[in-house]
């Protein structure tokens, strides 16, 4: 792998500044040296070729990497199932995708979403039972000692929301004032929230953990203690279950129901009652941030037949009801999102040398 750039690299302050600027907003004020690095055209925009950014995306079921170039553009990818072995064996795989997508590269910057609440003050991983053995670790830390370069590290979710708003619908014209809130629903349910290109984190960095809302599950029950109210009734194990409940016959996972023909009973009235709590998560949300604009990702949320029945069900309560879009960059949020997060924290660290 090539050499990354170290953020201070012998560049001036004002160059280290100019080349922030750049990796935020793909363009600054022109300057010959380091259009001279290779960094910037003589013009003063961001050349997408100066170098490469990774980002993984850590899931309840599958890891994804990718690499891409500083305008966002994938030039590789990989994927494996989430190793059984907890924390440390998914770190080992984060390692092993960055040094084989890194090969022969110059990885300026990563970024690395995983399936928790990150405290910002601590980089402490918090409500992360899939990856046993890392709660209660600086995992920005962790990862930039393994890893050798500046890395960002957040909540998988918040990741995808980042990188739907860098590279998926936040391209498309939105209404001002409000956050892009970005809503998976597979394994569980969770939301991140990107407004300008800024996670909106929260204090304690558990902004978006809509699976504690109040809705669906008792509160106050002990399953909700531990996975919240809403995600004890609309995860996919929770559905599976509902289906079999309702009289439905047929073996195997939630995602394999789905690939079966029209024209059963039992999923179509599952989904409906789906629609209902996402439509009345959905508007809990808006009555207290009032995003821009709702995504859906996830095995789940990505569904266009749930995302009908949603859409529905606001008709019937909300006087004007959300924007709400299935993702543009599907499985590939979180990554790119990861990788977006990279070059934010690249750039904060070549201001930091300033």
């Amino acid at each position: 792998m090539d050499q990354p750039l170290s953020p201070a690299g012998g560049l001036t302050p004002r160059q280290r500044r100019r080349l922030a600027t750049a990796l935020r907003h793909g363009t600054t004020e022109p300057d010959a040296g380091l259009a001279e690095r290779g960094w910037l055209t003589p013009a003063g925009a961001l050349r997408a070729d100066a170098g490469c950014l990774f980002g993984c995306d850590v899931g309840g079921t599958k890891i994804q990497s990718v690499v891409i170039a500083l305008d966002g553009t994938i030039l590789a990818e990989q994927r494996d199932p989430t190793p059984a072995g907890g924390g440390e064996a998914a770190l080992a795989c984060v390692e092993a995708h960055f040094r084989t997508l890194g090969a022969g590269r110059a990885i300026r910057a990563a970024g690395i979403g995983l399936p928790g609440a990150l405290r910002p003050d601590t980089g402490h991983l918090e409500r992360a039972p899939n990856l046993g053995g890392l709660a209660g670790r600086d995992m920005r830390r962790l990862f930039a000692g393994r890893l050798g370069l500046p890395v960002a590290v957040e909540n998988d979710v918040s990741l995808a929301a980042l990188g739907e708003s860098w590279r998926g619908h936040g391209n498309c014209p939105l209404p001002p004032g409000g956050p892009l809130a970005f809503v998976a629903l597979g394994t569980g349910i969770g939301m991140g929230l990107a407004q300008e290109g800024r996670l909106m984190r929260g204090a304690r960095g558990t902004a978006g953990e809509i699976a504690f809302l109040p809705l669906g599950g008792d509160p106050f029950g002990p399953a909700a203690k531990e996975c919240g109210a809403l995600e004890s009734v609309v995860s996919g194990r929770a559905l599976a279950e509902e289906y079999r409940r309702r009289g439905g016959r047929r073996p195997g996972s939630l995602r394999e129901l789905f690939r079966a023909p029209e024209g059963d009973a039992e999923l179509a009235a599952v989904m409906d009652r789906l629609a209902e709590r996402v439509a009345l998560a959905v508007l809990s949300i808006d009555a207290v941030i009032n995003p821009a604009l709702f995504v859906f990702g996830g095995g789940i949320g990505s569904r266009p037949e749930l995302l009908t029945r949603v859409r529905e069900r606001l008709e019937l309560c909300c006087p004007e009801p959300p924007p709400c879009r299935i993702s543009a960059l599907g499985n590939r949020a979180g990554g790119i999102g990861a990788a977006r997060a990279g070059a934010l924290a690249l750039a904060d660290a070549l201001e930091e040398a300033a």
